[in-house]
């Protein structure tokens, strides 16, 4: 959670850069092409990189054969996928980027495979339990890009153009690293088996549509927006999702590390302690998001510039959404940890169908607060189908899985005083 936090803070950082540097106008044009490229991503990783972690997890023999497998898999599906990114993206520049040159949408393109292959490291990390590897990617990644922005935009060009080339460069930076330490940590044995690759395959398109459903459901209000307003439109409603989605930093932290435990754990130890991180994540979140609603009518103008006091409304609409959703996202790990991802692919698919429906009919005419209203439908209908199969899976009761208990603060005065120990011996 630490890390997320650093993360977050290079996020928002990057994002009030943006804002002030660029407008509602320009941090909409960056919200649609980053949007994109990250769309690209997750539609390409086919699931792989879960695959890799449910695998490691399990210590199978012959995990550099697999590895391989997954390298020749990477190749195919960085060519394939940027071929169609170049056939397609032109016909839809007058429609969904407008006022954006073509060379910047393919300067885009250059972030796929570089943030693929971390992806694919990372998910290495994950398997073996390495959470430092993992989290170190992800910052560094975050750290650099903030760093090339600010650069670029003082003492270069305040252009879309240059804070694609920044993300680039970091995404380049993280990627390099990335490579390093997982040859570290596990070597490619060339002999590639196709039983390897239907065996990545095979669990990793059931994961890919749990991902690309989450991705699509909290992001497809930007091409609505976009479709039936224009790009300061889209500016504002990017701008209440980075502030409301920073609070999921606390479930996926959690949830990351539950999916690691849950894989390599018995179904009898995973059904005790999955209930206890949801129900004190769950408070957790709404502890964090109740301040911050109270706060976030101030400070989002003061922060990002008056010209961003209409995405106030719309971040407050969001919040109820966010911490339905932190159930969704720690149970919804520890299921798929389970080997049924599927189940909650299917879950994603219900909030994605909802979210879609209700932004068609809401954002033509309340524009941002119609997205937001889409994203707070489809987020509470993904988490009350994660629970009633987690329910269903485990026989714990709803109250297990939501309602804070008495002995669990036992657990905070036993962190309090680890970390009470922990300066004592520094000291």
């Amino acid at each position: 959670m630490a890390s997320r936090v650093i993360v977050y803070a290079a996020g928002l950082l990057t994002t009030i850069l943006i804002a002030r540097y660029l407008g509602p106008a320009g941090k909409g044009q960056i919200s649609l092409v980053v949007f994109t490229i990250i769309l690209v991503l997750n539609v390409a990783a086919l699931g792989i990189p879960s695959a890799l972690t449910y695998y490691i997890g399990h210590k199978l023999r012959n995990l550099g054969r697999l590895f391989a497998a997954s390298i020749l898999l990477f190749v195919i599906l960085v060519s394939v996928f940027s071929a169609l990114y170049v056939i397609v993206v032109p016909r839809l520049q007058a429609t969904l980027f407008p006022g954006l040159p073509l060379w910047v949408l393919l300067l885009a393109l250059a972030a796929f495979p570089l943030s693929l292959a971390s992806r694919f490291s990372q998910y290495v990390f994950l398997g073996f339990r390495q959470i430092f590897r993992f989290n170190l990617i992800m910052v560094l990644d975050r750290l650099c890009y903030l760093f090339l922005m600010l650069v670029i935009l003082v003492f270069v060009q305040r252009s879309v153009a240059g804070v694609i080339f920044a993300g680039v460069l970091g995404n380049l930076i993280a990627c390099l690293v990335a490579i390093w330490l997982v040859l570290k940590l596990i070597r490619p044995v060339w002999r590639i088996a196709w039983a390897d690759v239907r065996k990545l395959l095979g669990y990793g398109l059931q994961a890919h549509l749990l991902m690309l459903a989450n991705l699509v459901s909290y992001r497809v209000g930007l091409y609505i927006v976009s479709y039936y307003h224009d790009a300061a439109a889209v500016g504002q409603f990017s701008l209440a999702l980075s502030v409301a989605e920073a609070l999921l930093f606390i479930p996926t932290s959690f949830g990351l590390v539950l999916f690691s435990r849950t894989a390599s754990s018995s179904t009898e130890e995973a059904n005790r302690f999955t209930p206890l991180a949801s129900r004190n994540v769950g408070m957790v979140t709404l502890v964090a998001g109740v301040v911050l609603g109270l706060v976030a009518p101030v400070l989002v103008p003061m922060i990002f510039g008056k010209a961003f006091s209409p995405a106030v409304l719309p971040f407050l609409i969001l919040l109820p959404g966010i911490v339905a959703s932190s159930y969704y996202r720690v149970i919804g790990y520890d299921i798929v940890a389970r080997g049924y991802p599927l189940r909650v692919s299917a879950a994603a698919g219900a909030g994605l169908l909802a979210n879609v429906g209700v932004s068609l009919w809401l954002v033509p005419s309340l524009g941002a607060n119609g997205a937001a209203l889409g994203n707070l439908v489809g987020y509470i209908l993904a988490a009350v189908v994660v629970l009633a199969i987690f329910m269903n899976l485990s026989r714990c009761k709803l109250t297990d899985l939501v309602v804070i208990r008495r002995e669990d603060f036992k657990h905070y005065r036993d962190l309090f005083a680890k970390l009470r120990g922990v300066r004592g011996d520094d000291e």
